[in-house]
């Protein structure tokens, strides 16, 4: 079974994966002692990107919250006490998040100086399989602490969190070496478990979400902070690794998680194979410089782990072109960025290339990695290939992980998080009729305004093994004659034409224009009568991340080929 949960994994690499949604549900276990003296504060961030977003949050049964946001503005939304969950067993104490369009959903739960962010993983990044680490989490906690001389927690063991994804009952297995221990979660109900290190996998018959928490690790004077780490599906398994050095921050330990023995190497890490399900924590003193890239001979996931974190480092083929930062507190907030040393002179903060002589090579790896103070939200990102951003924030711990993924692609002009698309419209029209219909459904009748638009419409059109007359955004003025782009609702000049033979023909053949209906002609152009009855075809532009001026407005105004080419 375990060889099957392997090849299931390995076959699963390289997915496409962004933090971006319309449906979300998460839980909150519970911060801190419930002797402290302060009341929790547990919330959301959350970020549109679409302008007049709906989105609702809601708590089965008990509370519901409705808002519309603006777009690329990070709206907090503070729950009611009662969300912290602090019993073992199955509760409804979830928190469910819907919206019209997708968008960015982040978790805040903070007491007095303890504070722990995550980033809320759409339904959509579920999964059905989990590995969980096998660790021996009394032998951790006082590995964590020797140095303080203090050892004592409100548990002696982490917590299991499964949540029901599905609208359904949900038949979950939790997997030990020597047996499987099953249970049924209701619609959207929350499991939660004390774990003792010899779970191995979590599956079930529909998505679920997987945390493992930790309430209440007592720091120095008592503090204490709660940790969190929700897990990736076991289709997010990888081989290379580039580790953040998260700010320096001394007794950091790594965990590898695989279903088969693996030999790991990085750094100064230590030699050796690791068994399947290894619950040894290795050393690795040299990430206390700068971040390092580890290797494993299998398909793994890796873990950082430290006084008050667990943190699952990006995985190389989870690599994305952007990322979205949005910091709790504006005065400790920094980002640790993780770009090939070749292109990292060409990363981005919002509209502006990050200008820094403080990038640091990682060892055995093509990448460098820069840690850049953060005074306010920011999108990072990279206009020819993919990096990793993590965010972290400082306070009596450090806090934070992965920053929101917004877009694997990369694009040259911003941080797409729409890309452009085509759609053939089947049903013939006249010419105002598609116009009108594409106005509808996507940006516009599509205009091949310039060679390379041209080119990608016949890629388009000879792919579906179309060869017939389909409407452009091409037509004649009433007054003069003259030809032009009815763009959505602007006017554009022809300044590039494609003409078939003995095209355009007088206006009283013609005022609006189809390509013509032969793909060995490259879809030249011809023009038709406006009330003809064609097909047509109609284009969605790619739409950028609004939290800044796209570089594409700003590198050139008039050019229209950033108006179709992604």
């Amino acid at each position: 079974m375990l060889t099957v949960l392997l090849i299931m994994a390995m076959f699963g690499q390289g997915q496409s994966w962004d933090n971006l949604g319309k449906d979300f549900i998460t839980a909150f276990p519970e911060n801190i002692a419930f002797y402290y003296p302060l009341n929790p504060v547990n919330a959301l961030n959350i970020t549109a990107l679409y302008n007049d977003t709906v989105v609702t949050v809601s708590i089965p049964n008990e509370w519901t919250y409705e808002d519309t946001l603006p777009a690329g503005k990070p709206v907090t939304v503070t729950l009611p006490l009662s969300i912290e969950n602090y019993l073992l067993g199955q509760t409804l104490q979830t928190v469910k998040i819907n919206s019209t369009h997708k968008i960015a959903v982040q978790s805040i739960s903070q007491r007095g100086d303890s504070v722990q962010t995550n980033v809320v993983q759409p339904l959509k990044n579920l999964g059905t399989l989990y590995y969980i680490p096998s660790l021996n989490y009394s032998k951790m906690i006082n590995t964590l602490y020797q140095s303080e001389g203090k050892s004592a927690k409100r548990f002696s063991s982490f917590r299991l969190v499964i949540i029901n994804g599905a609208d359904t009952s949900n038949y979950v297995r939790i997997v030990k070496m020597n047996e499987i221990t099953p249970y049924i979660l209701d619609p959207y109900a929350v499991l939660q478990l004390q774990t003792n290190g010899t779970e191995i996998s979590v599956q079930s018959d529909y998505e679920v979400a997987v945390m493992l928490t930790h309430p209440c690790l007592e720091m120095a004077e008592c503090r204490c902070n709660l940790v969190v780490n929700q897990l990736y599906p076991g289709t997010q398994l990888d081989s290379g690794f580039a580790v953040p050095s998260i700010l320096n921050t001394s007794n950091v330990w790594l965990h590898l998680t695989s279903s088969t023995n693996i030999i790991a190497s990085g750094g100064n890490l230590e030699s050796g194979t690791l068994e399947a399900y290894s619950a040894k924590l290795l050393s690795l003193p040299s990430l206390q410089s700068g971040s390092q890239f580890i290797s494993t001979s299998y398909p793994a996931s890796l873990r950082l782990i430290g006084p008050g974190f667990i943190i699952e480092p990006i995985p190389q083929s989870r690599f994305s072109a952007c990322y979205l930062v949005v910091p709790v507190s504006s005065t400790h907030a920094k980002a640790l960025v993780i770009a090939e040393t070749e292109y990292r002179d060409s990363v981005y903060i919002d509209g502006d290339l990050l200008s820094s002589s403080e990038w640091r090579s990682i060892s055995n790896s093509k990448y460098s990695s820069v840690i850049v103070p953060l005074d306010d939200t920011h999108v990072i990102w990279h206009p020819s290939t993919t990096i990793a951003v993590y965010m972290f924030e400082t306070g009596t711990n450090v806090y934070g992980g992965p920053a929101i993924a917004l877009n694997e692609k990369p694009d040259p002009f911003g941080c797409v998080f729409t890309p452009s698309k085509f759609d053939v419209i089947f049903t013939p029209q006249t010419w105002a009729e598609s116009h009108h219909n594409c106005m509808d459904i996507s940006d516009e009748l599509f205009n091949p305004s310039n060679k390379e638009a041209q080119m990608e419409m016949d890629t388009i059109l000879k792919s579906e093994g179309l060869n017939e007359g389909l409407w452009i955004g091409l037509r004649r003025d009433l007054l003069t004659l003259e030809w032009y782009w009815q763009k959505g609702k602007k006017v554009h000049n022809l300044t590039y034409t494609e003409w078939g033979a003995g095209e355009p023909r007088v206006a009283a053949h013609g005022m609006c224009a189809s390509v013509f209906p032969n793909s060995v002609m490259d879809f030249q152009w011809e023009s038709v009568s406006c009330c003809a009855q064609l097909k047509s075809i109609c284009y969605t532009s790619t739409h950028y991340f609004p939290l800044y001026f796209p570089i594409s407005k700003e590198k050139d105004s008039t050019s229209d080929k950033n108006d179709h080419i992604a």
